[in-house]
């Protein structure tokens, strides 16, 4: 596994091929306020369920965006209508019905490289 790969590993509950999709389809910004995380550490970059797990959201990608350590602390298992406005909403919806078909595929080859 490469250094790479290694970095963007992330925790047990979901592939890091998946994990490092998503972040590739939301172009490595907080889909909330917008904070470009090309170079930040990993532990400041997350995964969000945008319909958290305790109201019974899943762990699928179109329910998962990237965001900051910030934005996600900051919204804990607060409704996505509670906590993002309007606009914000809309362009998570428009991003979570990107595919990660492309994705998907560049994820495994940066992760298989060695």
């Amino acid at each position: 596994m490469t250094n790479v790969a290694k970095k963007w590993n992330g925790s047990k509950w979901i592939r890091p091929e998946k994990r490092l999709a998503i972040y590739l389809r939301d172009e490595f910004r907080c889909v909330y306020c917008g904070r470009d995380l090309h170079h930040a550490a990993p532990e400041e970059i997350n995964l969000d369920h945008i319909k958290c797990r305790s109201h019974g959201g899943s762990n699928d990608a179109t329910n998962l965006v990237t965001a900051c350590k910030t934005c996600n602390s900051s919204r804990g298992n607060k409704k996505i209508s509670q906590w993002a406005d309007e606009p914000t909403r809309r362009a998570i919806r428009r991003q979570t019905r990107r595919s990660l078909k492309k994705n998907l595929a560049l994820a495994k080859s940066i992760i298989s490289e060695k």
